[in-house]
């Protein structure tokens, strides 16, 4: 028996059903389901310096009417090899003109080792300053920076040019209320007479 939930107008509802609801012979307009798996997605990556922006990690993209703006994008970050030197490997300090929603399938996610957990998900709007915790800064702005493989590990984006709003539902979801706790300890490393 399957259940097929549907909202309308803030509400659910739902209708049962003795088959797939995917069970059809077509669908009407431009939008089906599809299944990928996402091993199989070839990763690109920067192979000499500096953190490569995102969007090469693209894997669907729905555009918008101006070019080069996308109303979506699904990114993942799978397992890869970071070689780039002179260079802070993890994703920079930043923030940017696109919504991003991010989760974590499995394994740790790079830019937060601590507090990120498998099935966990975070919100930075569109202009939030954000970044890798202060865990994984001290880590990368310290270490030998040789050829590593990161293993074990896959999360997700979805970037959009709109403004996401939270459902009801979500804001009563249970929540990490400390998660900005995880840049307290970031330190200035710029000297006082240069700021």
């Amino acid at each position: 028996e399957w259940t097929i939930v549907n909202k309308y107008m803030g509400k659910l509802f739902e209708c049962k059903r003795d088959h797939s609801p995917f069970n059809v012979v077509a669908w009407h307009g431009n939008y089906a389901p599809y299944k990928y798996d996402l091993s199989l997605f070839n990763t690109m990556n920067t192979v000499s310096f500096d953190h490569a922006d995102p969007s090469i990690f693209t894997v669907l993209t729905c555009p918008t009417n101006t070019p080069g703006q996308a109303a979506v994008d699904f990114v993942i970050f799978p397992p890869r090899w970071m070689v780039q030197d002179h260079s802070f490997r993890p994703p920079y300090f930043h923030r940017n003109c696109m919504t991003e929603f991010m989760g974590l399938i499995v394994g740790e996610y790079e830019a937060k080792k601590d507090g990120f957990c498998k099935g966990g998900a975070s919100l930075h709007s569109c202009m939030t300053p954000h970044g890798p915790d202060t865990k994984t800064f001290e880590v990368a702005s310290t270490m030998e920076l040789c050829p590593m493989k990161l293993e074990g590990t896959m999360a997700f984006m979805f970037e959009s040019s709109y403004f996401v709003k939270l459902s009801q539902y979500g804001m009563d979801t249970k929540k990490n209320e400390e998660y900005y706790k995880c840049w307290e300890g970031l330190k200035s490393n710029f000297p006082k007479d240069k700021q």
